[in-house]
């Protein structure tokens, strides 16, 4: 009787690790070539601009995406000679969102049988981090990176589910400039 629970177990299993791992996207602009920036900076987001950011977490995300621009940059304080070459942007969106389970229970004799079906509905918070690098002398984004995660009110968790959304970006960004010189 284990071993058929056991492929259903691991189903779930993964269920749970898709929902709650983190999902980065990214997309570039086919006319920019990504090696060529050498100088990053963060662009100043109008107060109210988010809407769903208190400003703790506004200062946690950029101290994480200052920190991961400190190690991008090429020159301390990411000023270069003419300025930088990228502003970055970002932005928040959090929605809520519902997960739902159904079960069904079978009781049966020999001349009835009974079907009970329980829906056991879940509602969770998903925060959404853009970011968008911009050609400081163009104003054309060059590329776009989104990362996606449930988002927990634990305030400890939440600055350590930023920081490793704005690390997964940054890598991604690496990795398509390295994709991109090949």
């Amino acid at each position: 009787m284990r071993t058929k629970f056991y492929p259903l177990s691991v189903a779930f299993l993964l269920t749970l690790v898709s929902c709650g791992g983190l999902r980065v996207i990214s997309e570039q602009s086919e006319t920019a070539d990504l090696n060529k920036y050498n100088f990053y900076t963060l662009t100043d987001i109008e107060p109210g601009f988010l809407p769903d950011v208190n400003p703790t977490q506004k200062a946690q995300i950029e101290s994480a995406i200052t920190a991961e621009i400190e190690k991008l940059s090429t020159v301390n304080g990411n000023s270069g000679v003419t300025g930088p070459d990228i502003l970055i942007s970002y932005f928040v969106i959090v929605d809520t969102k519902q997960d739902v389970d159904t079960y069904t229970n079978y009781y049966a004799r020999r001349r009835w049988q009974y079907q009970i079906i329980d829906v056991d509905i879940k509602e969770y918070k998903e925060g959404t981090l853009l970011l968008d690098f911009i050609d400081a002398k163009t104003n054309e984004v060059v590329w776009h990176g989104s990362a996606t995660s449930m988002v927990t009110s634990n305030s400890i968790q939440l600055e350590k589910k930023i920081n490793e959304a704005v690390m997964a970006l940054f890598e991604k960004y690496k990795e398509d400039q390295k994709n991109e010189s090949k």
